[in-house]
């Protein structure tokens, strides 16, 4: 301090520089900004809406679900929040609000958690950037609703205002992901953190090279493997068998794990009092339009059969947003009492329903709960 060391600086870099503005280097940061910044406080005032213990209650009583981390303990206890934990807390946040808080307050939130997941959009055009404007537009529209509740005296948030950049920045140079401070985070760990380990710890540096030189090498012959195998594959595949289709993309286990179960039976187990005559129009869709039976004949019908097979989950591939390894998301219906102490698990699935369905929101999809997943 006495030589002025860690003082201010009195002459910057960038004075010579007459066509520099320096704000310009200043870019979003979604991993700070938005979920350590923007999210820690939503998460904050959600607590002083419902009570820690009501929140905490709230995120109790959620269902289990593929990829969606269950918070056993609730969230009021958590210390040093890392930005993993804060992904896994919004994912759920928005459902442990309804019917707690008023419409207002929810568009509020609702537009700040839209306006978190837009930005991450691994793509933009005119569209998606302007879907990004309006959740921004939306939380500025019923932000005062904080102040009269008294959660805030004010909103002069410096990472608040930040989110008026968002839309500049990604026109100017590209998505968030191009300078995301989490990339680097995590490749502190790939690229120091684990390499530090692999060494003895004497002359690290030499041995830390090495083994990332080794680490990249081999990472890229499995790279040029995998997509060799997958042309091999390509090539073997039968003309009218086209990559990519249904076949490929959903896979169920060989043997079901409930094999023929009466249908009286399914129905009780996986409340699903609809069942039967939802597999008799199944059946009924499937057969050529000759055949088909009218809804009056169908309801006089009947199937001749009395029990199928039942599987208790499947797996799809999602659609690749970018470039990377496959992800399979898993969709589960057990029924209570297939295994002791396990309670019932009906996912629900978000399923494409007509043409309408667009970048945000549900128009043109439906909601779907999976009871259960019968084959015959």
């Amino acid at each position: 301090m006495d030589r002025d060391v860690s003082g201010g600086v009195k002459r910057p870099f960038w004075t010579d520089l007459p066509y520099t503005d320096i704000h310009m280097s200043v870019t979003p940061d979604v991993l700070h900004q938005l979920y350590q910044g923007i999210f820690k406080h939503l998460v904050s005032w959600c607590e002083d809406l419902l009570g820690p213990d009501e929140l905490d209650s709230r995120l109790r009583c959620l269902p289990p679900a593929f990829g969606i981390r269950h918070f056993k303990q609730g969230i009021s206890s958590l210390a040093q929040v890392s930005g993993k934990e804060r992904k896994d807390m919004a994912r759920i946040l928005l459902g442990c609000l309804i019917g707690k808080i008023s419409k207002p307050v929810m568009l509020a939130f609702r537009s700040l958690l839209d306006f978190i997941y837009l930005a991450q959009y691994p793509t933009h055009d005119d569209a998606t950037l302007q879907y990004l404007t309006e959740a921004l537009k939306t939380f500025h529209k019923h932000k005062d609703v904080l102040v009269k509740l008294g959660i805030r005296d004010h909103l002069n948030i410096p990472k608040l205002h930040s989110l008026l950049h968002y839309v500049e920045s990604i026109r100017l140079f590209g998505t968030t992901d191009n300078y995301n401070t989490e990339m680097f985070e995590r490749l502190h760990i790939d690229l120091a953190k684990d390499a530090w380990r692999a060494s003895n710890h004497k002359d690290e540096f030499p041995q830390m090279v090495r083994w990332i030189s080794r680490r990249e090498k081999m990472a890229l012959y499995e790279v040029f493997q995998n997509e060799r195998r997958a042309d091999e594959e390509a090539e073997d595949l039968p003309e009218e068998e086209e990559e990519g289709s249904a076949r490929d993309c959903v896979k169920i286990a060989k043997y079901p794990p409930a094999p023929q179960q009466h249908l009286a039976r399914i129905q009780e187990r996986h409340s699903a009092p609809g069942f039967t005559t939802a597999l008799v129009g199944l059946i009924n869709s499937l057969q050529p339009d000759e055949l088909r039976l009218t809804r009056q004949d169908l309801a006089r019908t009947w199937l001749p059969f009395d029990r199928v097979d039942v599987y208790h989950k499947f797996q799809f591939k999602r659609n690749e947003l970018s470039d990377g390894k496959d992800e399979l998301d898993v969709v589960k219906a057990v029924p209570g009492g297939v295994r002791q102490g396990r309670k019932n698990r009906f996912d629900t699935i978000i399923a494409l329903d007509t043409e309408e369905a667009e970048s945000t929101g549900v128009k043109g999809e439906s909601n779907i709960r999976v009871q259960d997943t019968p084959q015959f």
